[in-house]
């Protein structure tokens, strides 16, 4: 039996968390893809969607933010791990949607 959430309640729980951690950006938007890789670990690919600057991010959290979702991931049942990409809101028009 599949126990693993849903990618839109994935996608909820990291806007939660990142919107809290990142005070000083606006979240607009986390788009969360399944990615199965070749050893039989699953990894997710979230895309962060933010309003603001590249500049505007404090790398410090960024680095931290998988250390601050992977918890509640797992508590939700979800153990691949996340691997992030923050990108700027004109930068994601350019994107393929989740």
């Amino acid at each position: 039996m599949d126990t693993r959430p849903k990618t839109t309640d994935v996608a909820k729980a990291v806007l939660d968390i990142l919107s809290a951690d990142f005070g000083n950006i606006k979240i607009v938007d986390v788009r969360v893809l399944d990615r199965a890789e070749s050893d039989d670990e699953n990894t997710l690919e979230i895309q962060v969607v933010f309003d603001g600057k590249s500049k505007d991010l404090d790398a410090r959290k960024v680095a931290a933010a998988v250390r601050h979702v992977r918890p509640k991931l797992a508590e939700m049942g979800e153990n691949a791990f996340p691997i992030f990409s923050f990108i700027t809101k004109g930068d994601a028009g350019n994107l393929v949607p989740a």
